[in-house]
Parts: C-alpha cells; structure tokens; sequence
C-alpha cells in the first residue's frame, strides 16, 4: 500500500495553480511579425517619418502689449515684425469692429505711381494681407525689422488724437524676385483712443525720400491682386 504524505500532497497543489506557460506557433510568431511591418510601411507611405524642409513660421510668436499709450502701438509694429506676426500687425490699426472710423491709408507718390489701382481702396485687410504674404517669402532664419525715429510719439493731444511725424527704416529680407528688402521715408500718423482707452493707428501717409524705396512700394509688391 502507498501512503499519501503532507509533502506529495502540497507538491500536487504548486503543480496544479501553476499557469501553463502558453506555446506560440511559428505561425502566430510570423502573423505578428506581418502585421509590424504593416504598420511600419504605412505610417512610411504617410510621410510620417520624412524630414521636411523648414518653413518660415507665420504668427510664430507674440510681444504684443495692450496699448494704452500711442508709443507702445509703435512698439506693438516693431515686435509684430520681429516675431512675423502678421495679427499683432493688425491689431495696431483701427478696426470698424472695435467701434472705431475705418483706417485709411495715404501712400507715397512713389508708391501710387507703381500701383494706382491697389491703393484706391487700402484697408485694415490689406495691410495683413501684404505683411502675411512678406513673412512667406522671408528667407529661412531670417527676421523683419523696423526703426522709427524717433522711437516714442510725442505729439500733443486733440481730444481722442494724437498726430505724429517719424523716419522709419524697414527691412524685410525675403526671397521674391523683382521686390525690394528694404525701405526708408517718413510717415505722419494720427493715432486715435478707443472707449477702451487703447490707441491705434487711424491713418497714415507714406512720405518717400528722393529715390530711395518707399514702405508703399513694398506693400504695392506684396499685394497680390
């Protein structure tokens, strides 16, 4: 007769609540395999793996600052530029949604003499429009930039305006043929106060200077219509 012990019936336990181990077949083996390399050549197909050339980044960044003063319009234009943000460009002129009177635009003779029919009827959406299609062709790792000078406004205040005469130097290193990077003039702005007590610009004339480029010039090369 064979006795049960303590011992053989503990070691049947352990065998009984061990898991089996689970057996792959070469065939399930290959049918992951397959669905791996599946997965793999289709997120190829998408590109999702391509390097892609760099691209100017439109908008990219943002100094803007809540206008309360006419010179922090003026620095709100610098940083626009700098950061190619062609909205923070927008904001600094006035906007009929804000309440305000339209923006109007007077450009150089230069410029009107190069394109008479495109500054006819210039708008608020012009001015993004040429400035978005400038930071597009900028070239890569480049930055536009202006210079006002002077640099703060500091014409005497009519009531809800301010009108202010500045040289300026603007530069837009960009790649289209047949336009200029660069422009120097004068400009006469009026400045106007919104009911929120922000200032914008209300108008502005383009003055240029002998021969040189005129920032109308550039807006005329950039408008595309």
């Amino acid at each position: 007769m064979k006795f049960i012990t303590a011992t053989s019936i503990f070691t049947a336990m352990k065998r009984i609540a061990r898991p089996s181990t689970p057996v792959v077949t070469r065939a399930a083996a290959a049918a992951r395999l397959g669905v791996v390399l599946g997965l793999t050549l289709a997120l190829a197909g998408c590109g999702m793996f391509a390097t892609r050339d760099p691209e100017n980044p439109i908008n990219a960044g943002s100094g803007f600052e809540r206008a309360t003063t006419p010179s922090l319009v003026l620095r709100n234009l610098e940083s626009a530029l700098n950061y190619s943000n062609a909205g923070d460009y927008r904001k600094c002129f006035a906007d009929t949604a804000r309440g305000l009177r339209p923006y109007a635009f007077v450009p150089s003779v230069q410029g009107m003499a190069a394109a008479p029919s495109v500054f006819l009827d210039w708008s608020i959406d012009d001015e993004e429009e040429y400035l978005r299609n400038i930071f597009a062709d900028l070239r890569d790792g480049s930055v536009a930039s202006v210079v006002f000078t002077p640099s703060e406004v500091s014409g005497v205040q009519f009531g809800d305006s301010v009108r202010f005469t500045a040289d300026y130097v603007v530069r837009f290193p960009h790649t289209r043929l047949g336009a200029e990077e660069e422009a120097s003039g004068s400009m006469e702005l009026t400045f106007r106060q919104s009911q929120q007590n922000e200032w914008y610009i209300a108008s502005w004339r383009d003055i240029s200077r002998g021969d040189r480029p005129s920032w109308s010039l550039i807006k005329a090369r950039f408008i595309d219509r």
